[in-house]
């Protein structure tokens, strides 16, 4: 009896790598290859699933055929089962050390740390905790494996993926109705940060609220500013300005100001995870779809 055809698992990543780089030159990258030998892989695996897996076009990125699709969703399942099996009989081959760079660490770090743990006990998960203005850019000198950061601070044109989005919220004193002075005080981002990207003019947690003020014609005035939650909370529970945040995990004293209480909406903030190009691999993806599956900020 004839044996069934079997997937490469080199094959496959590489095809993801594709999928996730949209072109040969990266992927080439990130697998240690040159772009020829990626290319061979890629006729390979198209000889193996007698069909063709990805469009090519001059100048633009490479895209996948609906079969491509499929398989890369497939394969994605077949190279995490791949690393946890080699993780779980404990193999000496397998690097044992990710460099993750994580902004706001309060909403998600516990959960993501404790699932890592139970996944991969062998491993070492090194966390370069800052803002993401301080840590966007780092992804590009490849001394960082992953960044979870907003989407605004990410490299131009550098692959990303979405882990959450939401609102930014109004948060006030639970014993100070300060939301409701006029002019309105606000605590808020510095201005002039060192670290912001040459292709923002100001911080977003600066800018959308005073945008959003503005807008409105609501009279407010900045009366402090902070670069960290302990300080953009602090004049808040004193009772002498509001701030912003993501609305979850808030000091005893605070509360976020709900939809009809009379300052207007604010508009969505975007977390990303930033993978290097030289990020060590398989370990770099099997810690990125632990952060997709257990991020959340409540």
């Amino acid at each position: 009896m004839a044996l069934r055809p079997s997937f490469d698992l080199d094959l496959l990543r590489t095809l993801v790598f594709i999928a996730e780089e949209g072109s040969f030159t990266k992927a080439a990258e990130r697998v240690g290859r040159t772009q020829s030998a990626v290319t061979l892989q890629i006729r390979k695996l198209e000889g193996l699933a007698r069909q063709p897996l990805l469009v090519r076009s001059k100048g633009g990125p490479v895209e996948l055929t609906p079969q491509g699709r499929l398989l890369v969703e497939k394969a994605r399942t077949m190279l995490t089962l791949n690393d946890e099996a080699f993780h779980a009989i404990g193999s000496a081959d397998l690097p044992t050390k990710v460099r993750l760079g994580a902004a706001n660490t309060p909403f998600y770090l516990s959960q993501t740390l404790d699932a890592l743990r139970s996944a991969h006990p062998n491993v070492l998960v090194e966390v370069i905790d800052g803002l993401s203005c301080q840590l966007g850019h780092q992804i590009k000198d490849d001394t960082i494996d992953l960044i979870v950061c907003e989407s605004s601070h990410a490299p131009r044109n550098w692959p990303t993926t979405e882990v959450w989005r939401g609102p930014l919220r109004w948060i006030t004193s639970t014993t100070h109705p300060i939301h409701l002075r006029d002019p309105l005080p606000l605590c808020l981002a510095p201005s002039g940060c060192p670290w912001l990207p040459a292709w923002m003019d100001e911080c977003y947690w600066r800018s959308a609220p005073l945008q959003a003020l503005e807008k409105t014609g609501r009279p407010h005035r900045v009366v402090a500013a902070a670069g960290s939650w302990e300080g953009l909370f602090a004049p808040v529970a004193a009772g002498e300005a509001i701030t912003v945040s993501l609305g979850a995990k808030l000091p005893p004293g605070l509360r976020v100001v709900m939809d009809d209480e009379g300052l207007p909406p604010l508009p969505d903030l975007s977390i990303v995870i930033i993978k290097g190009r030289k990020a060590v691999q398989p370990l770099t993806d099997a810690v990125a779809q632990i952060i997709l599956s257990t991020f959340s900020i409540d």
